[in-house]
């Protein structure tokens, strides 16, 4: 998947999410190298940004949450339900330890 089909895609599924009455909000659309190494340093991610690039350092990978009343919640549906319609969009498999990251 290229970075604009990500990009599509990902309109695509937020767009669902707000059809289907969840309130999304996104982060992490890019990181820099600097970035993506402070999140690594502080156990926050596994790839280091040198030797395992994070698909947030090539604009491929999102984290998604969701808000109601101010205060961040969990989707409504479950993360495991958008997950699925991330797969079947033709997104990256989810990965179990970060519910909030959809990659392309």
């Amino acid at each position: 998947m290229t970075r604009v089909e990500f990009t599509a895609n990902i309109v695509d599924l937020l767009y669902r999410m707000r059809l289907e009455g969840e309130s999304p909000i996104i982060d992490f659309v890019k990181r820099s190298d600097e970035e993506q190494k402070r999140l690594f340093d502080a156990g926050l991610s596994k790839c280091d940004g040198v030797h395992k690039i994070s698909k947030h350092q090539i604009g491929k990978a999102m984290d998604i949450y969701f808000i109601s009343d101010g205060r961040l919640v969990s989707p409504t549906l479950g993360y495991p339900y958008w997950h699925d319609v991330w797969e079947e969009m033709g997104g990256g498999n989810r990965i179990d330890w970060d519910e909030v990251h959809f990659e392309g």
